[in-house]
């Protein structure tokens, strides 16, 4: 969790710093889970909206987009 929160608080060195005890293998699984996790959420929100997978994809990529512009500031 406190992974997740240092990336939400837009602080990737902060998550870095507590992945980088972590083996490799370890961080994957924590990616792998996270990816999960994501996913599972926006597909949720999206059927709640009466939207389906392609809507939420398109939303999360937007998402995606959005942040990573916002970090060229």
């Amino acid at each position: 969790m406190a992974i997740v929160a240092a990336a939400l608080a837009d602080d990737g060195e902060g998550a870095v710093a507590l992945l980088d005890p972590l083996e490799r293998r370890d961080v994957c699984r924590v990616a792998v889970r996270l990816a999960a996790m994501a996913a599972d959420a926006l597909l949720a929100v999206a059927e709640e909206g009466g939207g389906g997978k392609a809507e939420a994809l398109a939303h999360w990529q937007a998402c995606i987009i959005a942040h990573e512009s916002r970090r060229g500031d």
